[in-house]
């Protein structure tokens, strides 16, 4: 019997070691917010929620063992989310702001992006600066909450702004003609171009860290930051790098 027993045990410990690094079926759920539509960081593909953060979320909920699960929202609807327990974590490339943090706790940065101008693709749309932007003449298209949206409230006050929950909807009505360009981050706007009819006019730099965003005082917040650092450390930082962006 003391046999059998010792044999379950160091099945268990196997187990352990097997498991060590990825989520177990039926291990603990982690529920991640996230706005499809803002490619290469969250989109959809065949249906499919994917992209950058979607596979950073994954190794880190491997590191973790948990199990990853994705929850598609407008992107002004994730913070309350994560406030109140509807999910876990925002993965959707968020910049860290002094604002969000009076609401939510960030990990480490993981990202530095600018903004930056994207018009259709034969618009014949050009600018001499950012200040340029400030023009009744224009229709900009935002997603709402994002720094982009801050970005142009600030600076652009005489054109006329025109909001949206996720930036599929931005694009679609920028190739509709119904708007005159967007502003958004540099990141998205060189996927767009390379996807859609569009092309991007203008970087405006503003130099924005994204982070991971969890509930104020969340306990999570050291587990995210730990795995984090060891996914960033490690090859498969290197391959989602190279998969996502080219470098």
């Amino acid at each position: 019997m003391k046999k059998v027993i010792a044999i379950i045990a160091m099945a268990c410990v196997l187990s352990g070691v097997l498991f060590a690094g990825g989520a177990q079926e039926g291990a603990e759920k982690l529920i991640v917010g996230t706005s499809a539509g803002f490619r290469p960081f969250e989109y959809r593909e065949k249906g499919e929620v994917t992209g950058f953060d979607i596979d950073l979320m994954k190794a880190i909920g491997a590191e973790l063992g948990r199990e990853v699960v994705v929850q598609d929202m407008d992107f002004d609807a994730l913070i309350e989310a994560v406030s109140t327990g509807t999910i876990d974590v925002v993965a959707a490339g968020m910049t860290i702001t002094d604002e969000r943090k009076e609401r939510v706790d960030f990990s480490q940065a993981y990202f530095i992006a600018d903004q930056a101008v994207l018009v259709r693709e034969k618009s014949d749309i050009s600018l001499g600066s950012a200040a340029d932007l400030n023009n009744a003449k224009f229709k900009i298209g935002v997603q709402n909450d994002t720094t982009g949206a801050f970005w142009v409230d600030d600076n652009a006050p005489n054109a006329t702004i025109k909001r949206y929950g996720k930036y599929i909807e931005c694009i679609q009505d920028l190739e509709n003609q119904n708007l005159d360009l967007i502003v958004l981050d540099k990141p998205v706007a060189e996927a767009f171009e390379k996807n859609r009819p569009a092309k991007m006019i203008m970087v405006i730099p503003t130099d924005e860290s994204y982070g991971l965003a969890v509930k104020k005082g969340s306990e999570l917040l050291k587990d995210i930051d730990k795995a984090l650092k060891k996914v960033m450390s490690s090859d498969t930082w290197d391959e989602l790098m190279a998969t996502y962006f080219d470098a």
